[in-house]
C-alpha cells in the first residue's frame, strides 16, 4: 500500500513507531516533503534517524541555492594570495608545511605499525577460531544451536575474507544454527548470502530448502530472490529442479509478474508432486482480470485435478481447490449445472464443504431449483456448520418461501436472521466505536480464535469473528505473529551469547512483529467495518422482503376470494427428505443430522400460491 505524505503525518500524529513508519515508507514512491512538512514531523516526535532516512532516500525536496558565474576561484578561508606574501613569511610557511608533513608521515607510519600488529593479532585469533569451527559443527549436530551460533559469530566478527571457504562455512553454520532453533529472522540474511553464492557452492541445495521454509513460516520473499533466475540448475537432480522452478513461479506470482510466473511453473515436470500445484497456480493467474485467459484457466484447473489423481504424493488440498475454482468459473459463466457438478466434488468431511454447500445454495436459488436450495439450507443449519458466518442464508430462505407463498415460514426465517445477527449488531458497533488501536482489533479476534470462542471479554460477539478467523489471510498473519513472538523470546534468552548480532536481530524481530500486528489489526478493523455495513444492507433487504410478504399475503386473500375452491397440491410426507440410494428411496428427516446425510437433503414443498 503506497503512502503519501498525509499518511506519514497522520501516522506520527497517532504515535506510530519510527521503525514501523520507515518499513512502510520503503515500498512507496517519493513523498515530496517540504521544509514545513519536516518541521511538522519534528514537532510530532519524529526522530533524527527517520528524518535522515527520508532525506537520504529522496523523500525531502531540496531547494537549489543557484550559483554559477565566472572569475578567479575564491581562496579557502585563512589562505593568502602568494603574490601578496613577503619572502620571510613564505619561508616560515614552507617550514611549517614541512613540519606538518613530517608529523603526518610519522603518524601514518605509526598507524601502519599498529594496523600490522592488529592484523597479526586478528590472524592469530582467526586461526584459533578456524580450529573451533569443527567444534561448532559438532555442537550443531548435537542440537546445541545457540552454542554453535556463538562460535560462528565470533569468527565472522573478525572479518575473514568473504571469498574464503571458512567464511562460507561460518555463514552457513550460523544460518543453520538459527534455523534449527526457530530464530527464522536471524537465519534469513545468512541463508540468502549462502544461496547467492550459486549452485556451484556445496550448501546451495540445503540453503534453498531452508529459504522455502522461511517463506512459509515468516513470509520471507525479498526482491533479491529474483537473482535466482541467473543460476543454472539443470545439472542438479530433477526433484530439486521441480522444487526450485515451482518456488520461483510462486515468487513471481506473489510479485504480480504473471508472465515470469508462467515461465517457471511450466518447467515443473509432469511427474513432480508440485505439478498439480503449479497447474492450479497457473489457472489462478490466468483468471486474473489483468490476464483474462479464462478458457486456458479451465484447462489448467482440469489438468491440476487429473495430475493430483495420478501423482500420489500431491498435496490433497490442490484437488479440492481446483474443483472449487472450476465451480466458481462455471457459476460466473451462468453454467449453473456445471458449477453444481464441481461443488459436489468437495469431500464431505472437508473444511471447504461448507463453502461448497453455501455457494451451491446460491446456485440452486438462481436456477429456481427451490427443492434443492431448501435442502442445502437445511444442511447448513446443522451443527457441523454453526461456526461459519452466512447471514444471507436466512435472506435466501425467506425469499424462497416467499416465492412458494409459504408466508409464515418466510417470516420465521427473517425473525431468525434478526435474532442471530441484527440483535448482536449494536455490540459490534459499540466495539468499533470504542476501539482505535489496530493491535486491540487483532487482539480481540485472536483471543476468541485461540480460546475457540470461550473468551468474549473484549465485548466483540463471537459470531462476527467467524468470517475473519476462517479466512486464510488471518490464519497466515496469526501464525507469523506467533512465530515472531516465539523468536523474540528465544533471542532475549540468548542475547548475551549473540552479542551485537543478536541485538540487531532482536530489534528487527520486534519491528517486524509490530508491523505484522499493525497490518493484521488494520485488516481486522476493515473486515469488521465491512461486516457492519453488509448487515445494514441485509437489514434493508430483510425489511423489503417483509414488505413483499405482507403485500403477497394481501394478494393471496384477494385470489382466495376469486377462487374459493382452490386446494394447493400436497407435499410428499415430511418437508425435508434424505436421498438414501441411487434408486431414489427417501427417508424423512427425524430431527437428527448425520454427517453422511449432509448435502443430500431434498425439500418437496409445493407452492401454495393460489392460481387465478
Amino acid at each position: 500500500m503506497a503512502l503519501n505524505k498525509d499518511d506519514l503525518l497522520k501516522m506520527k500524529e497517532q504515535k506510530v513507531d519510527d521503525a514501523i513508519i520507515q518499513t512502510l515508507v520503503q515500498g512507496s514512491g517519493p513523498l515530496n516533503l517540504t521544509a514545513e512538512d519536516v518541521a511538522r514531523l519534528k514537532s510530532l516526535g519524529a526522530g533524527e534517524a527517520l528524518l535522515k532516512f527520508l532525506t537520504d532516500n529522496g523523500h525531502v525536496l531540496v531547494k537549489s541555492n543557484g550559483g554559477g558565474g565566472s572569475g578567479d576561484p575564491a581562496l579557502p578561508d585563512g589562505e593568502v594570495d602568494p603574490a601578496e606574501q613577503d619572502p620571510g613569511e613564505m619561508a616560515a610557511e614552507a617550514a611549517r608545511r614541512k613540519a606538518e608533513e613530517d608529523a603526518r608521515i610519522r603518524a601514518e607510519a605509526e598507524k601502519l605499525r599498529q594496523e600490522d600488529e592488529a592484523r597479526k593479532v586478528k590472524e592469530a585469533e582467526l586461526n584459533r577460531l578456524v580450529a573451533k569451527l569443527s567444534e561448532a559443527e559438532r555442537s550443531l549436530r548435537d542440537g546445541k544451536n545457540m552454542q554453535a551460533a556463538k562460535v560462528y559469530l565470533e569468527f565472522l566478527s573478525l572479518g575473514p575474507d568473504p571469498e574464503s571457504n571458512e567464511y562460507y562455512q561460518a555463514k552457513f553454520g550460523l544460518a543453520r544454527a538459527l534455523f534449527n532453533e526457530g530464530v527464522y529472522s536471524g537465519a534469513q540474511g545468512p541463508t540468502l548470502e549462502v544461496l547467492m553464492k550459486g549452485p556451484e557452492s556445496p550448501r546451495f541445495v540445503e540453503a534453498f530448502y531452508m529459504l522455502r521454509t522461511l517463506t512459509l513460516e515468516n513470509g520471507y520473499e525479498p526482491p533479491q530472490l529474483q537473482n535466482l533466475t541467473k543460476f543454472f540448475v539443470e545439472n542438479l537432480p530433477v526433484e530439486f529442479q521441480d522444487d526450485f522452478h515451482y518456488y520461483l513461479g510462486k515468487f513471481f506470482y506473489d510479485y504480480n509478474q504473471p508472465e515470469l510466473a508462467f515461465k517457471y511453473l511450466e518447467k515443473v515436470t509432469a511427474d513432480s508432486p508440485n505439478k498439480a500445484a503449479a497447474l492450479y497456480l497457473t489457472g489462478v493467474a490466468q483468471i486474473d482480470p489483468e490476464v483474462k485467459k479464462y478458457r486456458s484457466a479451465v484447462e489448467s484447473f482440469q489438468n491440476a485435478i487429473l495430475t493430483a489423481e495420478r501423482v500420489k504424493e500431491t498435496d490433497p488440498e490442490i484437488r479440492e481447490l481446483a474443483f472449487l475454482a472450476l465451480a466458481r468459473v462455471a457459476y460466473e459463466a451462468t453454467n449453473y449445472d456445471g458449477a453444481l457438478y464441481y461443488y459436489e466434488k468437495i469431500a464431505r468431511l472437508s473444511p471447504r464443504r461448507s463453502t461448497a454447500l453455501f455457494e451451491s445454495a446460491w446456485t440452486f436459488f438462481l436456477k429456481n431449483d427451490y427443492n434443492r436450495a431448501v435442502g442445502a439450507f437445511h444442511s447448513l443449519h446443522s451443527p457441523y456448520y454453526e461456526q461459519w458466518y452466512y447471514p444471507d442464508l436466512y435472506i435466501l430462505e425467506a425469499t424462497v418461501y416467499l416465492n412458494l407463498c409459504k408466508f409464515p415460514t418466510a417470516k420465521e426465517s427473517l425473525v431468525a436472521f434478526k435474532a442471530r445477527f441484527l440483535d448482536q449488531q449494536p455490540r459490534l458497533q459499540s466495539f468499533l466505536a470504542a476501539t482505535s488501536n489496530p493491535e486491540d482489533f487483532y487482539g480481540a479476534v485472536a483471543r476468541i480464535y485461540e480460546t475457540k470462542g470461550t473468551a468474549e471479554s473484549s465485548g466483540l460477539p463471537m459470531i462476527f469473528t467467524q468470517g475473519i478467523v476462517n479466512n486464510v489471510d488471518f490464519f497466515n498473519s496469526h501464525r507469523i505473529i506467533k512465530n515472531l513472538t516465539l523468536e523474540q523470546s528465544k533471542l532475549e534468552a540468548n542475547l548475551a551469547g549473540l552479542g551485537d548480532f543478536g541485538a540487531e536481530v532482536l530489534e528487527r524481530v520486534q519491528t517486524a512483529r509490530k508491523t505484522q500486528l499493525l497490518d493484521a489489526g488494520i485488516k481486522v478493523q476493515q473486515a469488521l467495518t465491512q461486516i457492519d455495513q453488509e448487515l445494514i444492507e441485509w437489514s434493508v433487504k430483510s425489511n423489503e422482503i417483509e414488505f413483499e410478504i405482507d403485500a403477497a399475503q394481501a394478494d393471496e386473500v384477494k385470489r382466495k376470494l376469486v377462487n374459493p375452491d382452490y386446494v394447493p397440491p400436497s407435499a410428499i410426507e415430511g418437508t425435508t427428505l434424505f436421498v438414501v440410494a441411487d434408486d431414489w428411496q427417501f427417508w424423512p428427516f427425524e430431527g437428527e443430522y448425520w454427517v453422511d446425510e449432509i448435502g443430500n437433503y431434498r425439500s418437496f414443498l409445493n407452492a401454495e400460491c393460489i392460481e387465478q
